[in-house]
């Protein structure tokens, strides 16, 4: 693997690894409290997949408002595909198509998540 192809590599796992930690941060502050397994030492994407999928199917049973639904549904399906399309990426000698669709996934899920905690902010205020 070239030189340019592993920090690309390392910038989008570590990225993911960001929006993930904030996601599971968020997840544990629910109303009814959402545990996602933290990264001791490695990234383990089975794991996280699985979890963050388990998340999508659960979301709609917390009581929060629908907009702190759909921006954690949003997030966290985001998520899922930039971290599947990493192995495509990783697979495909670093395709810059792909590089590209992760990083804007990437962006967007954690968008949604810095809405989510603003929305929330918003609602402490008042």
């Amino acid at each position: 693997m070239s030189d340019e192809i592993e920090r690309n590599s390392r910038a989008l796992i570590g990225a993911l690894i960001e929006v993930y930690e904030t996601l599971r941060l968020i997840c544990t502050a629910f109303p009814i409290p959402v545990v996602l397994p933290k990264q001791e030492v490695e990234f383990d994407g089975a794991t996280t997949i699985q979890a963050v999928s388990r998340l999508v199917e659960i979301i709609e049973d917390q009581p929060i408002s629908e907009f702190e639904k759909a921006m954690i549904w949003g997030a966290s399906l985001q998520w899922l595909s930039a971290n599947k399309l990493i192995s495509r990426y990783l697979n495909l000698s670093a395709d810059p198509v792909s590089r590209m669709e992760i990083e804007l996934l990437i962006q967007h899920a954690g968008d949604a998540l810095i809405a989510y905690l603003d929305g929330e902010e918003q609602a402490d205020t008042k």
